[in-house]
């Protein structure tokens, strides 16, 4: 199968699927749009896109944005 970001073909046991419309965003079921990608590559574009979205997040809201993913977190993992 091929990487749509690296272009690269892999074993399918090496490829994951990615959602391009995040379960977090009204996708909760995980049936939005998805591509396949090379785990590395994968692993690479999650821990980028924290930076892409908080820049289209208003400035007034950013601590909001904070306060609900420690919330979350601490919910989650305790």
């Amino acid at each position: 199968m091929k990487c749509q970001i690296c272009k690269n073909e892999f074993e399918e046991n090496k490829i994951e699927e990615h959602h391009i419309h995040p379960r977090f965003m009204d996708n909760k079921n995980g049936s939005g749009k998805k591509c396949n990608l090379y785990k590395k590559c994968h692993d690479i574009l999650h821990l980028q896109i924290p930076t892409i979205i908080w820049r289209f997040i208003p400035v007034d809201k950013r601590q909001d944005v904070i306060d609900a993913v420690v919330k979350y977190t601490e919910r989650k993992f305790g």
